[in-house]
């Protein structure tokens, strides 16, 4: 790969890097807001939102991984 490639990879990671914190910071406001919520059916619904930010999270983790050593593997090609 050429390194145009390799920095299209260095976006996407700068990309994921960003999203992960906003991934969290979305568990926290529906986690909290479950907490405070009027009824059950509420509640649940929040936690369900803090569950799934929660996978989105896992997912951007596992795509950075992904990312990072494909780029790792890249590097050594154009050493």
């Amino acid at each position: 790969m050429t390194r145009e490639e390799l920095k299209k990879i260095d976006m996407l990671i700068e990309v994921i890097l960003r999203m992960i914190p906003k991934e969290r910071e979305a568990q926290n406001v529906y986690g909290e807001t479950a907490k405070k919520a009027p009824s059950e059916m509420s509640r649940l619904l929040f936690e369900r939102l803090a569950i799934e930010e929660a996978g989105h999270e896992r997912k951007l983790r596992a795509a950075l991984e992904l990312l990072e050593k494909e780029k790792e593997g890249l590097s050594k090609v154009h050493s």
